[in-house]
């Protein structure tokens, strides 16, 4: 059985990729596609994207965060910044960037011994 992997997210611990999706997903399914998120859960989105850009830069306050119908049929977030075309937002690889970025360098890298 595979280990829990825990992901740190802005603040916020969850204690496993899964049950870091399902929060998103539950604030996803709240939404009709073509709905603005409301404000509580366009604060969650957005620490969700900070987080995984792994970049000081947050989305900007006029930036409006919507529910869209993507690929396949399936709903998901949809960036919508004035002047620019919207941009869809994976939960799965945004949640799996967060782990990145506190797991550090990959255990399977060996440190190289020197040569005194």
């Amino acid at each position: 059985m595979p280990s829990r992997i825990p992901v740190h997210i802005d603040g916020q611990d969850f204690p496993s990729i899964n049950k870091a999706s399902l929060f998103y997903r539950e604030i996803l399914h709240r939404h009709q596609p073509g709905q603005s998120v409301s404000d509580p859960d366009q604060y969650e989105i957005k620490r969700l994207i900070h987080s995984a850009q792994r970049t000081p830069e947050v989305p900007a306050s006029d930036t409006q965060i919507r529910v869209i119908q993507g690929k396949y049929g399936r709903h998901c977030f949809a960036l919508h910044e004035k002047g620019r075309p919207a941009q869809a937002i994976s939960i799965m690889r945004s949640v799996r960037q967060c782990i990145l970025s506190i797991e550090g360098p990959s255990s399977s890298i060996q440190p190289q011994p020197t040569a005194a």
